[in-house]
């Protein structure tokens, strides 16, 4: 089966799975009602690099395809903060594509989704808006050394330095607010790693604990609410 082919298999999937039941979040705790306000606030203080200028895939890339031209147009780059191993600048741009919710419910978590091996985030050009469509508000972004990242002065592209990059991501864009994360090929193994370092993990309610101890614990709470491997 081509991998097109998945693709498309994958959104009708996604399609005939009722949003509301498998994007909904749990009740939240104060914590976590506390960590989505200072999410609002993060994501206010996006810096988008303005020498990025969006690829325009009909005339370059000769891609006659509409949903494609529409997805590029789209497209954004941001800067984000990694390690000096990765930056000397502690910074490095990723382009992401944002298809935002139609009639988004309440409570429905935001999908994070990665591209695939050698790829970009247009490979979800037909699936991004589709689910969309139904509520889900989804961002989609470039692994860093592919799509439209950033490359110059850029000192590492290693699996680590792709999943450091794609956490400085969602702590600049989504304000490491709850997510539901997703990932095709080398994207699915990207998303299990960032998944595994950001794991939800609710607060203990018991007022008998420390206040020392439940300090740490709220420290500890992840974001990542669920993964989403796709078979490409």
């Amino acid at each position: 089966m081509k991998y097109s082919q998945r693709i498309n298999l994958a959104a009708a999937a996604a399609l005939a799975l009722p949003a509301t039941s498998a994007f909904v979040s749990p009740p939240s705790t104060t914590a976590a009602t506390a960590s989505k306000s200072a999410a609002v606030v993060a994501a206010a203080q996006i810096q988008e690099d303005l020498t990025f200028t969006p690829p325009d895939t009909l005339n370059d890339g000769q891609i006659s395809e509409q949903l494609c031209t529409e997805a590029a147009s789209k497209m954004k780059r941001v800067m984000v903060p990694v390690s000096n191993d990765v930056s000397d600048t502690g910074y490095v741009g990723i382009s992401f594509i944002h298809w935002e919710a139609t009639n988004k419910q309440q409570n429905t978590l935001t999908l994070l989704l990665v591209h695939g091996f050698d790829s970009s985030a247009l490979e979800y050009r037909r699936l991004g808006p589709q689910l969309a469509a139904l509520g889900i508000d989804v961002y989609c972004v470039d692994l860093l050394g592919w799509g439209y990242t950033q490359l110059e002065e850029v000192k590492s592209f290693s699996a680590q330095a792709k999943v450091e990059a794609l956490k400085g991501f969602w702590q600049t864009v989504g304000g490491n607010g709850e997510v539901v994360v997703g990932g095709a090929s080398l994207g699915g193994a990207a998303v299990i790693e960032f998944a595994a370092q950001n794991l939800y993990r609710p607060s203990s309610e018991d007022e008998s604990d420390s206040s020392e101890s439940t300090t740490n614990e709220e420290e500890e709470e992840g974001f990542v609410r669920g993964t989403v491997l796709i078979d490409a």
